[in-house]
């Protein structure tokens, strides 16, 4: 398979603005933490940094996220005029990816609320938006995006992660990151108007369905009721309660 250079990724790029500069490596601890450390020193929106592995990589709520190599590890830089909520922007990569994956492959993609894309059951993508903030400077956001492309996930993950080559797909990391790119350009152009989360509810995999929620006190059960339009889940609770829940607060798992 093509092996990720910036070259490679450059001859597809057809963005205006992400993807202008691009910094590509063959490892780093953590994609995000080499972009917010960019960020900091002032570059531009649009700055994206990637990589074939990652050893220190980091999903939600201090969770590590396995990055073999084999994968598509990046990193996005957003200076927004206003600050938008964490979970809108994670709902806006995850339907970004969704797109460009299916561009490239013959799968269907469907979200786990907030930051995981799922094919066929199992996990092939995570989402993580973190904001960055430095004196005198425009405050940042920082979306990492890690895709497992190829390789061999380690044994604990396999019942419930998967990589797009184990459903046939083949597909060049430079490939997917350009396709990524241009589709998250598109989507996050139309961000104030909000069209992508008709597209967010209809691919979710957690919508109509029990879920045990995690993360704010002790772990309740719910009804996935809907997701309203600045990224929340709503659910119910068991005795009725209706809630709308923030992505940085709690994890949902599926039962």
């Amino acid at each position: 398979m093509e092996t990720l250079t910036a070259a490679a990724v450059q001859a597809r790029l057809t963005t205006q603005r992400f993807g202008h500069p691009l910094y590509v490596y063959d490892e780093l601890p953590s994609t995000n933490t080499t972009l917010r450390q960019l960020a900091a020193a002032g570059v531009p929106e649009g700055t994206v940094v990637a990589a074939a592995r990652q050893t220190a990589g980091r999903g939600r709520m201090g969770r590590t996220f396995c990055s073999p190599p084999g994968g598509l590890y990046m990193s996005l830089l957003l200076r927004p005029e206003r600050l938008t909520d964490a979970g809108l922007l994670t709902s806006c990569a995850a339907v970004a990816v969704c797109r460009a994956i299916e561009s490239l492959c013959p799968l269907t993609c469907g979200i786990k609320w907030v930051n995981d894309i799922w094919v066929d059951g199992k996990k092939v993508c995570g989402i993580l938006a973190e904001g960055v903030v430095a004196d005198g400077r425009q405050p940042a956001v920082v979306i990492g995006i890690g895709v497992n492309v190829s390789g061999t996930l380690p044994s604990e993950l396999q019942a419930s992660a998967a990589t797009l080559r184990q459903y046939g797909a083949r597909v060049a990391p430079a490939a997917l990151l350009a396709a990524v790119l241009e589709q998250w350009e598109r989507v996050y152009a139309a961000l104030p108007a909000g069209d992508f989360l008709e597209e967010s509810r209809r691919r979710s995999v957690v919508l109509g369905r029990r879920v045990t929620v995690t993360g704010a006190g002790a772990p309740y059960e719910a009804f996935a009721c809907g997701i309203d339009d600045t990224g929340r889940l709503l659910v119910r609770t068991d005795a009725g309660e209706e809630k709308a829940l923030c992505s940085g607060e709690v994890s949902i798992r599926m039962r």
